[in-house]
């Protein structure tokens, strides 16, 4: 059962990506505001914008007249071939469609006696009511596709639905569900990206779908009905990001407690709850605006990662298909692949490629389960989660591998490198996730006795003997007490942070939100990087040694 409600707490900046720009289109679709005018006043708005919610951070308003401008282009375009095709215009719904169930006198087992369903994204019918549109915008680019699920739900929503006002979670709805006025002959999806005004239909282009409302109601009941169910019905738990919202934390016993997991303090002001990763931690520390926009928000300007990154990203992908198979199987017995293999299945370059297939070559020697007896547990990309009551934080990791080993737990983090590891900087400095590591398992998030679990780094170079297996033991107090420095240096600006400002550097030349991003911009144009340099990755630490707070300079405000 759910907690009460706790008070509102309000947040430093808006975080929902889409706010702002679904109130700019309110002004373009309903109030018949030009482009350029809301443009104009998004440049000009400081704090919320029109004056709804949260102040919304400058970069964020900079993305969305970007979005706005591709978003209209993008459905002035649809619009113009949507004629040809001899079908009518659309325009905007004052009202969203919502479809209720019929109310019953009986409660069903979960004590619900009417279900109502109603949908998100930008709505559109036309004047006679033969065609419906919804608009599902996406970050970056454009998604071809989203489960049959949610597709089935949208279509019966938008066939049945009523165009009803938006009304608050706990005010009561209406007794009688009541019945769309003439339902459409099409209803249609498509998802738009933000990033490049792509457009993907998802429903309702080719073939027609839906001539009559028949086949919604077909779509939903074979793909929707299955998932609602087992949405509703469902009472297991699984910790993880979405305990963040969850009101029922306080009685939950799946949840693992972590006190004074770093000995952090709680910040001057009140904040909701939030998770931490050692992402988060890693991207604040390059650049608190970047953690904020990024992280928080999502955004994405669709540049390609460096090779390293990618080369990266191969390997583990690799590593992870062999180590989740069962039974368990070590690598040693294994051929690594070739370089023409890995090439073409991840679109690496003929470098990348080699160096990937070398890192591969040296892992067989290193493999965690070479010689492991098959009754020992193996959890790839296995999520560890904790809570932190004091802070009420949720704590979030995915070691590249958990296992055991004879009655002791081991969490490896692979990684690759072109470089050997730096020796004047400790380990768990340059690489904090085994910091964290350390923590969690000292506060027992994966049971077992600290005593007997070590925390593992394969680092993996190319060429023979070049790649390295450090261990790392949770159970003695000085290792405990030096991951509690590293992760309280990282953490403790992160959850006081309330500006967001961006701190120019090196790592501008990666940031996916660096387009938006005026210091960032300014940053890259005057220090552009040698020819043939790696752009730096988005979440690697640019110089290995360099003391987070002085890596990039001094901030720089907007």
């Amino acid at each position: 059962m759910a907690e009460p409600a706790v008070p509102f707490l309000p947040t430093p900046y808006e975080e929902f990506g889409f706010g702002p720009l679904f109130t700019a289109l309110d002004l373009v679709e309903h109030h018949g505001w030009s482009v350029e005018r809301v443009r104009a006043e998004l440049r000009r708005s400081r704090g919320p914008f029109r004056g709804r919610g949260a102040p919304v951070h400058p970069v964020h308003l900079a993305w969305t007249a970007h979005a706005l401008e591709r978003y209209v282009t993008a459905r002035t375009r649809e619009q113009a071939a949507a004629e040809k095709s001899g079908l009518p215009p659309t325009a905007a719904v004052e009202h969203p469609w919502t479809w209720r169930t019929r109310r019953t006198d009986v409660p069903d087992s979960r004590g619900a006696r009417q279900y109502e369903h109603t949908l998100w994204g930008r709505m559109y019918a036309s004047a006679d009511g033969t065609v419906r549109d919804l608009w599902l915008p996406s970050l970056g680019r454009a998604k071809s596709s989203r489960p049959d699920a949610e597709l089935g739900a949208v279509a019966q929503v938008m066939a049945y639905g009523t165009p009803a006002p938006r009304r608050r979670a706990r005010d009561e709805p209406p007794a009688e569900a009541g019945d769309a006025i003439r339902p459409p002959d099409l209803v249609r999806v498509f998802d738009v990206g933000c990033a490049d005004g792509s457009v993907e239909p998802l429903l309702g282009v080719a073939p027609r779908f839906g001539e009559s409302p028949v086949e919604a109601r077909k779509r939903f009941e074979g793909d929707a009905v299955p998932a609602f169910l087992a949405a509703t019905t469902a009472t297991g738990t699984r910790p993880g990001e979405s305990c963040v919202d969850c009101k029922a934390i306080a009685g939950c016993t799946d949840l693992g407690r972590a006190p004074s997991l770093w000995g952090g303090r709680p910040p001057a002001v009140a904040r909701k709850r939030r998770s931490v990763s050692v992402w988060d931690l890693r991207l604040h520390a390059q650049c608190p605006a970047q953690y904020h926009l990024v992280r928080r928000l999502h955004l994405n300007d669709l540049s390609t990662e460096n090779e390293g990154a990618r080369r990266g990203r191969a390997v583990d992908s690799w590593l992870d298909a062999r180590h989740g198979e069962r039974p368990v199987r070590g690598c040693r017995d294994r051929a690594a692949p070739h370089p023409d293999a890995l090439r073409s299945g991840t679109g690496l370059d003929d470098a990348s490629a080699r160096e990937a297939a070398g890192m591969l070559a040296e892992h067989r020697l290193l493999c965690p389960l070479n010689g492991l007896d098959a009754d020992e547990r193996v959890l790839v990309q296995h999520r560890v989660t904790a809570y932190v009551p004091e802070l009420d934080v949720v704590v979030l990791a995915v070691p590249d591998l958990v296992y055991t080993h004879r009655g002791r737990w081991i969490w490896r983090e692979t990684k690759t490198s072109a470089l050997p590891l730096w020796e004047r900087e400790p380990l768990l400095r340059r690489y904090p996730q085994l910091a964290l590591g350390v923590l969690l398992f000292h506060a027992g998030a994966l049971g077992g006795d600290p005593r007997r679990s070590w925390v593992e780094l394969e680092h993996l170079r190319e060429g023979h003997g070049e790649s390295r297996l450090e261990r790392v033991d949770p159970g003695r107090t000085e290792i405990v007490e030096e991951a509690r420095d590293v992760i309280a240096g990282l953490a403790q600006p992160l959850l006081d942070d309330t500006t967001y400002e961006p701190r120019t550097g090196r790592h501008c030349h990666g940031c996916q939100a660096r387009t938006w991003c005026r210091p960032g911009t300014a940053y890259v144009t005057d220090h552009p990087l040698p020819h043939g340099a790696d752009v730096p990755s988005r979440a690697d630490d640019p110089e290995p040694g360099v003391p987070p707070q002085s890596r990039g300079g001094v901030p720089v405000h907007d």
